[in-house]
């Protein structure tokens, strides 16, 4: 990809600035690697080497976005935020700007030069929100804080394979929404796919330390300091009707949801955000990237 915005110093970086991490492409070499990591483990619950490889790489295949030849490996989001590099260690409080996300071992830290070194960061792009009010560096930090404190927050697993079918869900011409086109036909695959990601979000109102995964920690920090960031919905023609092929039954759905009315966009503002969403939101703006050294 021809990278045609302007590279960046830690230095141009500001409080509450969203990072997305492009991925190195796909080896199935390091994949088979993988897998002889997990026949070797004795522990099965740490048997998920091949599997968290995969699952970087199954939320930007299941959600491509509208790139086309520009197609990027997007697959993980954290935030920039000044929190205490000490945690956890009883020693004095030592508050420093750091990458703030969430990953296999919880919500942490990393110095964004030693990231810059892992070999799955081909780039990191920097996208900041579009107004920045006074105190809004100040609330975005204490939020990022009140989540990086708690130490007991665990990474869940069950939100990241969650999100990377909901991706397949949120194209017209994703895999697990034309399944479900084939059975239910397009009204009925539109309105599946808005109970379950209402029923989602719903959830995740209320259970957010349950629902921590890169994306959904950028946008919880965002909704809980009060700068809900605006996402895309799902892609799809606005006037959708009852499919003429539809032959299930009137009474396999509830009354409410066989008639043949428009299907209002759904609001997917709270847990249900992929790395991409972020990016495409149109509360932030794109100002710079990092290179992998």
């Amino acid at each position: 990809m021809q990278l045609r915005m302007k590279p960046l110093h830690q230095t141009d970086l500001q409080i509450g600035d969203v990072l997305i991490f492009e991925n190195q492409d796909f080896s199935y070499v390091k994949f088979l690697d993988e897998l002889k990591k997990d026949y070797f483990e004795e522990d099965p619950k740490k048997r998920m080497h091949a599997a968290f490889y995969l699952l970087l790489y199954m939320i930007p295949w299941f959600d491509p976005g509208k790139e086309g030849k520009e197609y990027r490996n997007i697959y993980h989001a954290a935030i920039w935020g000044n929190v205490d590099v000490n945690r956890g260690q009883h020693k004095q409080a030592n508050n420093l700007d750091r990458i703030v996300q969430a990953g296999r071992a919880g919500i942490v830290q990393a110095e964004l030069e030693a990231t810059l070194k892992e070999e799955s960061v081909k780039n990191i792009y920097v996208y900041r929100r579009r107004e920045l009010p006074v105190d809004f560096q100040q609330k975005i930090n204490a939020a990022t804080r009140a989540f990086y404190d708690d130490v007991s927050i665990p990474y869940s697993y069950e939100t990241a394979w969650l999100l990377a079918v909901i991706c397949s869900m949120r194209y017209t011409d994703g895999a697990l929404y034309k399944m479900l086109e084939k059975h239910l036909g397009v009204w009925g695959a539109h309105k599946m796919v808005d109970m379950i990601q209402s029923l989602i979000n719903e959830y995740s109102s209320e259970h957010q330390k349950e629902m921590v995964a890169c994306s959904t920690l950028v946008a919880m920090i965002y909704k809980n300091a009060g700068y809900e960031l605006e996402v895309k919905e799902l892609e799809a023609d606005p006037k959708i009707e009852v499919h003429p092929d539809l032959k299930l039954s009137e009474d396999f759905f509830h009354p409410s949801f066989t008639t043949k009315k428009p299907i209002q966009p759904l609001e997917v503002k709270e847990t249900v955000i992929t790395p991409r969403q972020l990016a495409e939101s149109p509360d932030v703006e794109l100002i710079g990237y990092f290179h992998h050294v």
